[in-house]
This record gives C-alpha cells, structure tokens and sequence, in this order.
C-alpha cells in the first residue's frame, strides 16, 4: 500500500509545481468563449427594411416610382420608421398590411392638412414622404387591441408589406416586404410629420 500512496503524493506534489496561476487569464478567456459561442442568441432584432416597386405587386405595376421604408425598435417598445420615395406623385396613403391587403397601420395619414389646407393628393415626392413613431394604438385589423410586438413577429416571419397607394393606383403602386435588417438603420424619432 505504501508504494501507492507514493505514487498518488508525487502527482499531486506535480500538480502543486505547475504555475497554473500564469495561465489562469487565458484559461478564463477559452472559458468564456465556449460559453458564448454555445448560449443561445437571445437579442431582439430591432432593424427592419423594405425596399418599395411596382413589381411586387399583383399584379405588378408599370412605374418608375420606387422607395425604401426604414423600421427601428426602440426601447420604448414602439417603432420608429421613415418612408422616402422617388418619381411618386398624387399619393393618397401608405400602410403597412398582409400580403393580401389587410391593413395593419397606417404609414402616411391620408387626411394631412398644411397652412389649413388639404394636400392629398401629393404632387411628386423625390424624398421623405413619411415619418413617425408606430404605438399599439395605431394598429388596426387582426393587429387591433395588440402589442406592437405583433407587428415585429409578422416583420420577422417576412409577412409585413408597405403599400404605397396613389390616385393612379388606388391599390398601391408600389410596395415591399419588411424583412429583417442586419444593418443599423435608424430612421428619425419624434411625432409623425408627412413629407410632400
């Protein structure tokens, strides 16, 4: 029995001798890799972006118009978005709905009023068209009564458009898919003001 005992005390005196104090920072640092590499991403995506045509349309639209609808999380839990479009003329709205038109919110407050006098519909906009902050009080439809965070679940699952309508295509004349944006995009922040 006392060889084994021997045997067990040198290994451990071998172990005592190793300087592991000067590698215990890069012990740590291997650590905390692995175990970042292997949690499970938790993070809110808080960007989203749609790029607008008339080809996505059904059917599609024959038109020069195009437009980039920006989408951003905020903190708050509301959305803040910027709607910018070119070679667009007499817009009478803009909301965002399903695939099949349902409506969702309204982008683009058909009823505006500048000096006291209406200017739906808008003459060319090359530029912001609409900006503002989306609250669960502006959804409507199936969204009506729900979170905001309804909404980034169909932005999410790419079943969110923004539809562009105008007096020539009362239907939309262009339109896109809000998908996920792996870019920081941060449209302005602030009350809703509509561009023409």
């Amino acid at each position: 029995m006392a060889p084994l005992s021997i045997e067990m005390s040198l290994k451990t005196k071998r172990l005592a001798n190793f300087p592991i104090g000067r590698f215990a920072p890069m012990i740590s640092l291997c650590v905390l890799v692995v175990s970042l590499i292997s949690m499970p991403v938790f993070a809110q995506q808080t960007n989203f972006v749609a790029s607008l045509s008339g080809k996505t349309l059904s059917p599609p639209v024959s038109t020069a118009a195009t437009g980039i609808a920006k989408f951003n999380l905020g903190p708050n839990g509301n959305i803040a978005y910027e709607i910018d479009g070119k070679n667009i003329k007499g817009i009478i709205g803009a909301h965002i709905s399903l695939q099949n038109g349902t409506d969702l919110a309204q982008v683009f407050n058909p009823y505006v009023e500048i000096n006291g006098k209406s200017e739906i519909p808008t003459g060319e906009v090359n530029g912001q068209l609409s900006k503002g902050v989306i609250t669960a009080n502006d959804l409507s439809g199936p969204l009506s009564g729900k979170n905001v965070t309804d909404l980034i679940t169909l932005m999410k699952n790419n079943s969110a458009y923004v539809v562009v309508r105008t007096q020539a295509h009362e239907n939309g004349e262009i339109q896109g898919v809000i998908t996920p944006s792996q870019g920081v995009i941060t449209p302005s922040t602030g009350t809703q003001k509509q561009g023409i």
